[in-house]
């Protein structure tokens, strides 16, 4: 092998040790993943779970286990409760997926789930905040 194969060789190497440290790092600390939580309710459950991100986007999948198929509203607010989405459903096994634009000026956002019956009222807060981590390592060839 010639010297400048080795050098591509090891800029290649090095991006993608780059790239994938920083997926690491910058993925787990987009939203704390959330458990199914009981509420007042014994019979429902409401989860709200990191599914992903793109360029440009957060994805969230909320389930919600409503066996009496109760109607209940979701909102998605920021931190300063500027109301993004609010919808009624009455789904029974209630899965959707969310997609939230990302933006500079939004770092928090709340899921607040709340039955008609005032049953069921839970809030999700899930704070976005993106990390950038340079690793180099120059070594000699």
């Amino acid at each position: 092998m010639n010297n400048t194969s080795i050098v591509n060789t090891a800029k290649k190497v090095l991006a993608v040790v780059l790239f994938s440290a920083t997926v690491l790092v910058v993925v787990p600390s987009f939203a704390k993943t959330a458990s199914p939580i009981s509420t007042n309710n014994a019979t429902a459950q409401a989860a709200v779970k990191f599914a992903g991100s793109t360029d440009n986007a957060l994805l969230f999948d909320v389930t919600l286990a409503n066996p009496s198929a109760d109607k209940f509203v979701i909102t998605i607010t920021t931190k300063d409760g500027d109301v993004l989405f609010t919808k009624d459903y009455s789904d029974k096994n209630f899965d959707k997926k969310f997609k939230l634009v990302k933006s500079d000026d939004i770092s928090s956002y709340n899921f607040t789930i709340t039955s008609s019956n005032k049953s069921l009222e839970q809030t999700f807060s899930v704070n976005a905040s993106i990390k950038t981590v340079d690793n180099v390592v120059v070594t000699k060839l």
